[in-house]
């Protein structure tokens, strides 16, 4: 869409908004209509899409923004909850397969599982070292003046 084409507001219906304004003018719009903004939902591909939140499931379901899913190499897809799924009489539902392979070094299995909690990398550090490699510091003398030095001869 071109940047000056027109859209309307879904605010406040009298406003028509040039498209690369059209974020800036929402987030004041929003602000300055709060009875609306809590009627309308924001499409969680495009922020710019405001629909009612009614209408919602089905926008998603047919937003031109969606981009489709891709799943890594050898993955598959999960399995639809049996709850959810029409039931078929006389069949059993199968268990859903597993999320996460048996071997956590394992990375070749057929499908990802939920995401883990960050773990920080083991510490290769060791502070006492660095004090064993250090040369004996010179001993402190007090009250040494320029004439106790000692003269380098040449």
């Amino acid at each position: 869409m071109e940047p000056d084409a027109l859209v309307q507001c879904p605010y406040d219906r009298s406003h028509q908004v040039r498209v690369s304004r059209l974020p800036y003018h929402l987030v004041r719009c929003q602000q300055n209509n709060p009875q609306v903004s809590r009627t309308l939902a924001t499409c969680p591909f495009n922020a710019r899409h405001r629909v009612p939140r009614a209408h919602l499931r089905s926008h998603v379901t047919s937003c031109p923004d969606k981009l489709p899913l891709e799943l890594p190499p050898g993955a598959r897809a999960v399995p639809e909850c049996p709850r959810l799924s029409p039931a078929v009489p006389g069949r059993v539902p199968s268990p859903p397969a597993p999320l996460s392979p048996a071997d956590p070094e394992d990375t070749a299995g057929t499908a990802w599982g939920p995401p883990q909690a960050w773990q920080p990398p083991p510490c290769r550090e060791d502070w006492d070292a660095g004090e064993l490699e250090l040369e004996e510091p010179p001993p402190f003398i007090l009250q040494v003046t320029k004439g106790d030095l000692p003269v380098p001869c040449h």
